[in-house]
């Protein structure tokens, strides 16, 4: 079962000589969750829930923008589903935001606008009245959003046929300096692993992070691939990637061409799905990041 609210400030390790102190003022304490903006509601709903199993642990409404609004719970992870009734001609679906939970909205959104990082909305309370948010741009361009509320949202995880663990969120970073002081240096994640996927001439760096149970995966190349996706995927942990993919088939959603396939890193296996709006789903048949040598 992950954690809920174990980390309550800090979490960055002060003897490590790649970080600074500044996490010592921060009180974001989790990394909570991605949000997808879905066009067909009840066949994402059919998706998360019928196919990987998701729970639902909260439902909203926000008023002004008439958008229905979902928590889902699936392995362990958290995913926000937002359905606007009345989708305008620059509505973007697919993932448009990853939310971090803190203990003083205030504090934590001045103290990042002071270092620089970009306010896009100021603390105030959320449309759909529970709690109260704020938003912010990372330096590459990412959309967070920092959440304060006292909305218990985690318990134990659903069970399925083939997921295991929900295993990371991933997140492009062009500037991979620029996002570790970030999220390392800022807002006090710690360093899980470091790994490279070889290249002759523009090798992978990944580095992931976390909190606990929560990891953020940061993927980056010396030379940035124009179509990668920023919000490249979330992750789920299964036993047998080809088993998996199997399982998903059968059920009626393919593997993405090219998948299954050996990791880059040389550690397990690999898969792709998507779900109805083409948000990627990576399945990994290796060990717990944090059980990793």
């Amino acid at each position: 079962m992950p954690p809920t609210n174990q980390r309550k400030k800090g979490g960055a390790s002060a003897s490590d000589p790649a970080q600074n102190n500044d996490w010592r003022d921060t009180v974001i304490y989790e990394l909570n969750h991605y949000g997808i903006v879905v066009r067909d509601l009840q066949k994402s709903l059919d998706f998360y829930q019928g196919l990987l199993g998701a729970r639902i642990v909260y439902k909203g409404f926000i008023p002004p923008s008439k958008t229905d609004v979902i928590y889902l719970l699936i392995a362990g992870g958290l995913i926000e589903l937002l359905h606007p009734a009345e989708p305008g001609p620059d509505t973007k679906f697919g993932i448009t935001h990853i939310a971090f939970m803190s203990n003083d909205l205030d504090a934590d959104y001045e103290r990042l606008t002071k270092l620089g990082y970009v306010g896009q909305v100021a603390p105030k309370v959320a449309g759909s009245g529970v709690g109260r948010l704020a938003f912010l741009g990372d330096p590459n361009g990412a959309r967070i959003e920092l959440i304060q509320r006292d909305v218990p949202m985690r318990d134990d995880p659903p069970s399925h046929a083939v997921i295991r663990a929900f295993d990371h969120y991933s997140l492009l970073a062009n500037d991979l300096d620029g996002a570790l002081k970030l999220y390392r240096d800022a807002m006090g994640m710690k360093v899980l692993k470091e790994m490279t996927v070889p290249h002759p001439t523009n090798p992978l760096s990944i580095v992931y992070l976390n909190w606990d149970y929560d990891v953020l995966e940061l993927l980056h190349r010396p030379s940035p691939d124009p179509k990668a996706e920023l919000y490249g995927h979330f992750a789920l942990r299964v036993d047998s990637v080809d088993e998996a993919l199997k399982y998903f088939a059968d059920h009626g959603v393919p593997a993405e061409p090219g998948t299954p396939k050996a990791a880059g890193t040389g550690i397990g296996r690999i898969g792709i799905i998507r779900d109805p709006d083409g948000v990627k789903i990576e399945l990994v048949d290796r060990a717990d990041l944090r059980d990793l040598p």
